[in-house]
């Protein structure tokens, strides 16, 4: 399948990304409650680094991102063995990868935190760095608002959706960090319809949760789900590269 993939310039039709949906969906429900709980490991990794003065806040783009490519591998093993191990988080130092999923942590992670503060800071300036960057958010109350949450972490889903892919070219290519983010954007750039629309559905779902009180703990649910739609989306690119 992985020799194939490369080779593939099929355009995957806006139709399937319902069936990565729903199969993401029938993966989640075979472990409801344990992929969800370990899905809450890079958040709970997260919220602690952002405690570390100065660098807390860079570090959390980092490392939780590690956490969830070791539950992404959990997951791949799951679904050949039937069990999902509570150590998931920790697999990827498990595998010959894991310096190569360190690096693309380092990569992936602050470029899309970049993008954020980008669009943050062209809207607001300096104190909006100050706020999301450096983690001084208690010395600027006025961003503690829906609308300023909305701003911060919206314009990084659809970067986030490009990148989606490249854990599992590191995962089965023994692509390098760099190779794997080409890799996924090539993919998703192939396919620009069902990725558009795959966004799409995650940026009306993530704005939906923000915009009501209490939205970023409703988003939490969301987070085993969108786990297994990326596995579910792999092996369907591959299904789809067999075929041609």
């Amino acid at each position: 399948m992985v020799a194939v993939l490369e080779r593939s310039t099929d355009t995957v039709p806006v139709r399937r990304v319902a069936s990565w949906c729903l199969e993401g969906l029938r993966l989640w429900r075979r472990y409801p409650l344990r992929l969800f709980l370990l899905s809450l490991a890079p958040m709970v990794l997260e919220a602690l680094l952002q405690l570390v003065p100065l660098v807390g806040v860079a570090l959390s783009k980092v490392f939780p991102l590690l956490l969830s490519i070791g539950v992404l591998q959990g997951l791949v093993d799951a679904v050949s063995t039937g069990q999902l191990r509570w150590s998931s988080p920790f697999r990827s130092w498990q595998h010959s990868y894991r310096w190569r999923a360190l690096g693309l942590a380092l990569l992936c992670g602050p470029l899309v935190f970049g993008v954020q503060q980008l669009v943050v800071a062209a809207i607001y300036g300096w104190p909006a760095v100050d706020a999301a960057l450096l983690g001084h958010i208690s010395a600027h109350p006025e961003f503690a608002n829906r609308t300023f949450a909305c701003l911060l972490i919206l314009p990084g889903v659809p970067v986030a959706i490009a990148l989606g892919l490249a854990p599992m070219f590191v995962m089965f290519r023994n692509a390098t960090p760099w190779q794997a983010v080409r890799g996924s954007i090539t993919t998703v750039l192939r396919s620009p319809g069902a990725f558009s629309a795959y966004a799409g559905i995650q940026l009306l779902l993530t704005a939906g949760m923000l915009l009501v009180p209490f939205g970023l703990l409703l988003l939490l649910p969301l987070l085993p789900w969108m786990t297994a739609c990326w596995y579910a989306i792999w092996m369907d690119l591959g299904r789809t590269a067999d075929k041609s």
